[in-house]
């Protein structure tokens, strides 16, 4: 019986660090991606 417990105690804990995670994810604003860049040695045209 105890094992019935401990195995759902273990997925209740990784189903609340995945609820804790996604909420993080969520307050941080989404990533934007870098500007093009020349190649490196290219010459800048003036």
């Amino acid at each position: 019986m105890l094992d019935v417990i401990y195995i759902a105690v273990v997925i209740a804990l990784f189903a609340l660090v995945t609820l804790i995670a996604k909420g993080a994810e969520r307050l941080v604003p989404p990533l934007r991606g870098s500007a093009p860049r020349d190649a490196a040695g290219a010459e800048k045209s003036r």
